[in-house]
């Protein structure tokens, strides 16, 4: 009778090249899944910066690029609730800012992965749409 102990090297490397492999298919789906749940962060930032540019505007008549000035939308903060985006206002193309707004979430920190939706964006009339990494138009962000 044989008095078998261990693992043989052959084993231990099939074992490695499994895991390897496994990894290798799951590590990239896993991080794809968690930059499309920081997406919500971004989007859920741009929606209350609407609301807050529709309230200043029924106040003032005037749209603002004042994010954090109390006499602005007076968010306190230039990012995200959880800060994964960077958030700016500027004026819509071709318009004044009195007019016509365009909001920017712009991907930072660990989001700065996602290059698919890297920027989203909301304009005063609630059009929504998204830049990848590149900067061309990119689809299913929002």
């Amino acid at each position: 009778m044989s008095n078998h102990r261990g693992f043989t090297l052959l084993e231990i490397l099939i074992a490695v090249v499994i895991v390897g492999l496994l990894s290798a298919v799951v590590l990239p789906t896993y991080q794809n899944a968690v930059s499309k749940s920081r997406r919500a962060d971004g989007r859920a930032a741009l929606t209350d910066l609407t609301a807050k540019q529709e309230k200043f505007f029924a106040q003032n008549d005037t749209y603002t690029t004042e994010v954090e000035a109390e006499d602005g939308l007076n968010l306190a903060r230039t990012t995200s609730l959880t800060g994964h985006y960077d958030l700016t206002v500027t004026a819509c193309a071709g318009g004044a800012i009195s007019r016509c707004y365009l909001l920017i979430a712009t991907a930072r920190n660990l989001q700065t992965d996602d290059h698919a939706c890297y920027t989203l964006m909301i304009d005063n009339v609630g059009r929504k749409t998204a830049k990848d990494y590149g900067g061309s138009n990119a689809s299913g962000c929002w």
